[in-house]
């Protein structure tokens, strides 16, 4: 095998390498994003349901705080 041949085999080589190479850093990028996508997502389910939470106490306290009003009009009504 003459060196021009020897020089084109490794270009060859060195090129269907890189390819592979290349090709896994999209595979990386791509289970990257996907993962940093379903984190965002569990985030946000996260802060969603903690927020439905929040708000369904603060209806509780708001009914406890009524019907503490409401007891108590009704107590300064009556002889």
């Amino acid at each position: 095998m003459s060196n021009v041949e020897q020089e084109a085999d490794n270009s060859k080589c060195n090129s269907e390498e890189s390819d592979v190479v290349l090709k896994n850093q999209q595979m990386i990028r791509q289970m990257v994003l996907a993962t940093m996508i379903q984190q965002k997502r569990k985030v946000k389910d996260s802060a969603v349901g903690l927020a439905r939470l929040l708000r369904s106490k603060e209806e509780v306290v708001i009914s406890k705080d009524d019907v503490s009003l409401s007891i108590g009009r009704n107590c300064e009504q009556q002889p």
